[in-house]
């Protein structure tokens, strides 16, 4: 009698065992089937609206404008216009200045600042441009009063070529000295001279 509890039991647990690995069968297939497909549809759409989200912007185009800046020529007699593209800024003039500094960029000009001076700063009123440069302009000078005429109507001139300009002031690290160099007079405000131009 207790052997057949005992196998009664046994086959009991059996069956209960069977059953359950059957209903994990099938829990697991469920899930494989329709539970699990589910999830990944819902994962792949919410990668898809992330990306519609993000906002692929376009690369930015540098914009820049025609300067023209004024060098001297091969004999260092006259100034010689010279057009250069330049990235736009609030402060175009200032901008000028900084590449009349850097020099030409043709072979047959020559530069009339020394390439170490640095801008203070510029400031407009009533018309009048205030260039503020460093001590380096007088410091750094070869000399010579052609050379210091380039020097102060290439400064002026490249200014003046912007039409809310009129007259430039060179100001030397916040003094208006009367000369750069001993020969022009910059203690006042000078106009665009087109005698130092190349004919």
């Amino acid at each position: 009698m207790a052997r057949r509890r005992k196998k009664k039991n046994i086959f009991k647990s059996t069956m209960n065992l069977i059953i359950l690995i059957i209903l994990l069968v099938i829990i697991f297939f469920l899930v494989q089937k329709f539970i699990f497909p589910l999830f990944q549809e819902r994962e792949r759409i919410e990668i898809e609206e992330s990306r519609e989200e993000i906002e692929v912007e376009p690369p930015s185009v540098l914009e820049e404008e025609q300067v023209v800046l004024y060098f001297a020529d091969d004999n260092a007699q006259y100034l010689v216009p010279e057009y250069r593209n330049i990235q736009k800024t609030e402060e175009m003039a200032k901008q000028a200045i900084i590449e009349l500094i850097k020099g030409p960029t043709s072979s047959n000009l020559y530069p009339t600042v020394p390439s170490t001076t640095r801008v203070n700063g510029l400031y407009i009123n009533d018309g009048i441009a205030y260039v503020d440069l460093s001590s380096e302009i007088i410091k750094n000078h070869s000399g010579g009063s052609t050379g210091e005429l380039l020097t102060v109507y290439s400064i002026v001139l490249t200014l003046t070529s912007f039409p809310d300009i009129n007259k430039v002031q060179i100001i030397v690290d916040g003094n208006s000295g009367e000369t750069l160099v001993g020969h022009v007079d910059t203690s006042i405000p000078l106009e665009g001279d087109d005698s130092w131009l190349k004919r």
